[in-house]
């Protein structure tokens, strides 16, 4: 299968390589222009780690060319969404299926309206987490350190959810499962908690441009806050009557690491994992994405259920502060889909139908 990639960054080529391992198809879409030109110039794509392997990579040129992908896959920070959204939505055809890799901040919605405003209904899959981690080691080669066994997906309208989930798994394998709406794949996103106390408490070393190991600098103290901030998430979902998996059940594996407390849970992933550095720079998506698009956006939905999540808006307000800037003021697709927001009956019944049942 022909499958567009918009993004040329570690997430993206990670998925460039996990198809063409798979006898897919894989064109990459760089929407900068800038990354990707010696694979577009014939050069491999080298993968290591948990996926070996050398790669033919296509590199489309413009974004016209999209349009020759049967489905379309984000793999773009959340903080890139609306300007991408924007330029493509004029070029995809009503037979092309998207997929928002790693869903934050409710973008599907954001694009759904543009769709509607063209007559179009894409059914729009929303993935609660990337389907493999990537951190590119030249412009050629990337490192994969992950390929998730489980994923979590939603899909718009609700009722292209099964043929949705027999596309994702022709592409990426057995490893994803459907959930009833995008609430509860926007709620079971663990990356911007997880995310917050990792660069808040390590901000320093960051700052610095130390090189440092994320898992054994999550110490009991750090691990504590977590499962509060996870807490605090929990029970939002529950307001909502979704199910979300807690912090514990994210880093569970049958067998290896058991349900505990999370310090020591993650004791034993330090023991018996490679672990992955943390962010060398403040310029680090951790903050700059997983804060406006990920934090505010539980806030948001914490406001619509009338529950309380102090942890969640004081991450805001500090890193706003550590960075001068005003995170909750850069998030530019909640603005955008606001109509969605004046209820939570509303809410679901967008995520559940698309843009056009509001």
């Amino acid at each position: 299968m022909q499958v567009s990639i918009i993004g040329a960054g570690g997430i993206a080529y990670s998925y460039a390589a996990f198809l063409a391992d798979r006898g897919h198809n894989p064109m990459l879409w760089s929407p900068s222009g800038k990354r990707g030109t010696e694979l577009a110039e014939g050069a491999l794509l080298k993968a290591s780690n948990a996926l070996e392997g050398v790669f033919d990579v296509d590199v489309l040129r413009s974004a016209q060319q999209l349009a020759d992908g049967e489905a379309l896959i984000f793999a773009i920070p959340a903080f890139g969404y609306r300007d991408v959204m924007d330029r493509i939505a004029p070029v995809l055809r009503p037979d092309q299926t998207i997929i928002l890799s790693a869903h934050l901040s409710f973008a599907a919605l954001y694009l759904s309206k543009l769709l509607s405003a063209r007559g179009l209904d894409c059914p729009i899959v929303a993935w609660n987490t990337t389907a493999s981690t990537g951190r590119q080691t030249s412009s050629t080669s990337v490192s994969i350190s992950l390929l998730r066994p489980k994923v979590e997906m939603a899909v718009i309208p609700h009722s292209a959810g099964e043929e949705a989930l027999s596309l994702c798994r022709n592409l990426f394998g057995d490893r994803f499962s459907l959930v009833e709406d995008m609430i509860g794949v926007d709620l079971g996103n663990l990356n911007p908690s997880v995310h917050y106390g990792i660069a808040m408490f390590n901000l320093t070393r960051m700052e610095l441009g130390e090189e440092w190991a994320q898992q054994p600098y999550i110490t009991p103290a750090v691990a504590r806050f977590l499962e509060d901030l996870d807490r605090e998430r929990l029970r939002v979902a529950e307001a909502f009557g979704v199910q979300a998996r807690s912090i514990h059940q994210a880093y569970a594996v049958p067998g290896k690491i058991e349900i505990g407390p999370l310090a020591e849970m993650l004791r034993q992933i330090v023991a018996t994992r490679k672990g992955v550095n943390g962010p060398t720079s403040l310029d680090t998506r951790y903050v700059t994405e997983d804060v406006p698009y990920g934090l505010l956006t539980t806030v948001r939905l914490a406001e619509l259920a009338q529950v309380d999540v102090p942890l969640h808006r004081a991450g805001i307000t500090i890193f706003s502060s550590l960075y001068g800037r005003d995170f909750a003021a850069e998030n530019q697709i909640l603005p955008e889909i606001a109509e969605a927001f004046v209820s939570i009956e509303t809410l679901r019944k967008a995520v559940s139908q698309g843009w056009t049942a509001i």
